[in-house]
């Protein structure tokens, strides 16, 4: 073996090379993937410490008054263990898992990506990127449309840096929502949406941002009065409601704290 093919081997030239393939791209939260792992031998005997699958999206932190995006791992699968790969061998490797229930979905400017890690001994390891689309799970949609339906207009879905709502992850997906009809309009500049999928249910964290009217309507936006959180847990039954009824229960919470006044 070249001394020389080794070291551009251990650089990444001519090293190992791997290529992740999808049985399908488009998923909901909760769904199994499934998929086959190429890997093909590059110029020299390269042995493989294991390959791993990342599930990654990215959030918003704001920070010195800027905002950017950083990167997260939503779940690491361990695909294949160690093996060795010969000059221009190909191995295939078949796969599957789950994709977590907190996975975000793509909506906005929110992206998520199963990333390939082919960790090579000595070597400089070999990734791949796969882009996915995640659809909202039947009950995260079902919301989504019954909020819809009591007037509003979703304006945008962010993940945002949350460590106060001290979930698994450091994010969470806001849905952004604005008022198109009459009866909010002149009360909300907005209500934002949080979800809480579970295997036995929903928890939904709505937030309602009351427009400022007059002096007093000044003072509470300052002191920021004119947010109200609220939580609000929905069983399978009531998820399995159909959406006009969710609509109404929807409705009444946003009319009662649309107008509460400090």
């Amino acid at each position: 073996m070249s001394f020389f093919k080794r070291i551009a081997a251990s650089m990444g030239v001519g090293g190992a090379e791997v290529d992740t393939v999808l049985d399908k791209s488009t998923f909901c939260p909760g769904d199994l993937i499934t998929g086959t792992i190429h890997v093909r031998g590059g110029s020299v005997k390269q042995d493989i410490d294991d390959i791993d699958l990342y599930v990654m999206t990215r959030y918003i932190m704001e920070k010195d008054d800027q905002r950017i995006y950083q990167e997260s791992k939503i779940t690491t699968f361990r695909a294949v263990n160690r093996f060795t790969i010969l000059p221009r061998e190909e191995k295939s490797f078949p796969f599957q898992f789950r994709l977590p229930l907190d996975t975000p979905i793509s909506l906005g400017s929110c992206m998520v990506w199963i990333k390939t890690n082919l960790d090579i001994k000595h070597g400089l390891d070999a990734q791949d990127n796969d882009q996915i689309q995640v659809r909202p799970h039947p009950w995260i949609d079902k919301i989504l449309n019954a909020v819809s339906d009591c007037g509003f207009r979703l304006r945008e879905a962010d993940c945002e840096y949350a460590p106060y709502f001290r979930r698994r992850l450091p994010f969470v997906q806001e849905f952004e929502f604005v008022p198109n009809t009459r009866k909010y309009q002149n009360k909300l500049d907005e209500i934002e949406l949080v979800f809480h999928l579970e295997e036995n249910g929903l928890e939904v964290a709505l937030e309602v941002d009351r427009k400022a009217r007059g002096v007093s309507g000044w003072l509470e936006e300052q002191l920021n009065l004119d947010e109200t959180l609220v939580r609000v847990r929905l069983s399978r039954d009531d998820l399995n409601q159909n959406e006009k009824e969710l609509a109404k229960k929807f409705d009444e919470l946003i009319s009662q704290h649309a107008n509460r006044r400090f």
